[in-house]
């Protein structure tokens, strides 16, 4: 999968301990990356340097695998292919929906019915179609966070900055904004960056992350390769019928395998040092009288992923 956008060694210092340093990754095509971090980690920097709104120090910056200088009138060129959602979104309060969206949209030279059939498509998926016509000032902050989005997606970017999306949302319209960006991303091929502090809701998502540290990536991959990077055993949670003994808990725990157990009423926490199936779970509880009600293997939080890094990270700086 080739990268849209490929950040190398970025740097910006505001002062000796303040900024980003050597900060690297890649935007790709159909993806969404999360950037996490503190406050005071170097997140909002990196955005803004890529969105041209600093002058980095040093490192470069490709666009579909062209380097720029992203204070340059030829990056201007490449930012009409950026939607930019920010945390605290402005609009003009005394004008509806529907206006807002086609000044921004003018800006982009969409006008008339393409304006038109786009904004109504946003607003329809983002659930704001019945309000379009309302003026923003009667939104609720949640209603705002996704007229937001639509304005970022308004021009057809092929890349979207996204900085806390489901800040002021609800349950169910966190449902709505995560089904709806990841059909941004799977179905419209779009490459979607964000900043975050809600972890669960990264991890659900997000393909690929990376942590900033003091300005520094302290870690990056795959959700999935950091996971499997991070499980030192084989977890597993095993549901029985009736809540077993001690005796019957530890002979069952033997007869698994399990380096380590702990019963919790009808539950049964197990850590092995090699993968069991579901097959061999129900095996060894026939064999010892237990009935198996569910059974399911465990995995690393994102929350664990994190944490744990910037604790090693502090404990070797």
């Amino acid at each position: 999968m080739d990268e849209i956008l490929e950040v190398k060694k970025l740097a910006k210092k505001y002062t000796p301990t303040a900024g980003v340093e050597e900060v690297s990754f890649t935007l790709k095509p159909g993806r969404i990356l999360a950037c996490l971090g503190h406050n005071g980690a170097g997140k909002t920097t990196t955005v803004r340097a890529l969105l041209g709104l600093l002058k980095i120090d040093s490192g470069e910056v490709l666009y579909e695998g062209k380097a720029f200088d992203v204070s340059s009138a030829a990056y201007d060129r490449v930012r009409l292919n950026y939607g930019v959602c920010l945390d605290t979104p402005g609009f003009y309060p005394n004008l509806s929906a529907l206006k807002n969206l086609e000044l921004f949209a003018g800006l982009y030279g969409l006008r008339g019915e393409d304006f038109l059939s786009r904004a109504e498509d946003l607003l329809k998926k983002l659930e704001l179609h019945d309000r379009r016509n309302d003026q923003v000032r009667t939104y609720s902050r949640g209603m705002a966070q996704k007229l937001a989005l639509a304005r970022a997606l308004i021009h057809g970017p092929k890349v979207l900055f996204l900085d806390e999306p489901m800040s002021g949302l609800d349950p169910a319209a966190r449902v709505l904004m995560r089904g709806f960006l990841g059909e941004l991303a799977e179905k419209e091929h779009m490459a979607v960056f964000l900043t975050s502090h809600d972890l669960n809701e990264v991890e659900q998502l997000a393909q690929e992350i990376f942590i900033l540290e003091k300005g520094r990536v302290i870690l990056s991959g795959t959700l999935k390769e950091l996971k499997a990077s991070f499980m030192k055993s084989f977890s597993y949670e095993l549901t029985l019928s009736t809540a077993p003994g001690e005796q019957a808990a530890a002979a069952l725990a033997a007869e698994l395998g399990a380096a380590k157990y702990a019963a919790d009423g009808a539950v049964l926490h197990l850590e092995l040092d090699r993968e069991l199936q579901l097959e061999t779970a129900a095996a060894a509880c026939a064999k010892t009288g237990a009935k198996m009600a569910e059974f399911r293997r465990l995995q690393v939080s994102l929350e664990k992923i994190y944490f744990d890094s910037v604790k090693r990270n502090e404990n070797r700086n």
